[in-house]
């Protein structure tokens, strides 16, 4: 049986720079050109054991334009803000714009086009109210 790529603290943030490379259609070699950061520093993210460093997780967000909070935060440099809980029963819930602000899986057009659409919805809901 074949066992999947191990995935190191890391592993999202390599996915994301993966993502946002093959979008712009760029080889190792541009992403190493455009960085100065080495093809085994980014393939080292995957299974890393401990988080890259700040140099590396910069140069790779602002040539991918990637958020650096969340580049941090999806490198395994910062905590996860903690998110609220959706039982009733302890404590308040998150709604569904604070959602998709803190899923990482979103992209920024991704997330302003859901946010959109919960404004069409909220509007639409509205009329129903009165």
């Amino acid at each position: 049986m074949t066992q999947g790529p191990e995935r190191g603290v890391a592993y999202d943030f390599w996915w994301r720079v993966r993502t946002e490379q093959g979008a712009r259609g760029w080889t190792d070699e541009e992403l190493r050109a455009r960085t100065g950061v080495a093809r085994t520093t980014v393939d080292r993210l995957q299974a890393g054991r401990r988080p890259p460093t700040a140099r590396v997780v910069n140069a790779l967000a602002e040539a991918l334009d990637i958020d650096l909070t969340e580049a941090h935060r999806l490198a395994g440099r910062t905590p996860a803000p903690p998110v609220a809980s959706t039982d009733e029963d302890s404590g308040p819930r998150v709604s569904a714009r604070e959602a998709v602000r803190r899923d990482p899986a979103f992209t920024d057009q991704q997330r302003r086009t859901l946010l959109d659409l919960l404004d069409i919805f909220e509007q639409a809901n509205r009329g129903r109210r009165a």
